[in-house]
């Protein structure tokens, strides 16, 4: 469905299609719209993890008051 009323109209909206853009012009306009894509998988990275998760501390590294875990029972 074109939305023309008149064949002049149609012409005319055709004729509308009829420029093309200057690649400068085209690549300014795909460098504006294009989407900023978030790191899905940001929060698993280490610096993240140092940053959240444990402040201070480099992944892996345990805080001085680590005792491994005491066991009531049987295994």
């Amino acid at each position: 469905m074109i939305g023309a009323s008149s064949e002049s109209q149609l012409e005319s909206n055709l004729a509308a299609l009829g420029f093309e853009l200057p690649a400068d012009a085209r690549a300014r306009l795909e460098q504006a719209s294009a989407p900023v894509t978030a790191a899905v998988y940001g929060m698993f990275t280490p610096e993240y993890q140092s940053w959240v998760v444990s402040p201070g501390l480099g992944i892996g590294d345990r805080p001085d008051t680590f005792a491994p875990p005491v066991w009531n029972g049987r295994r």
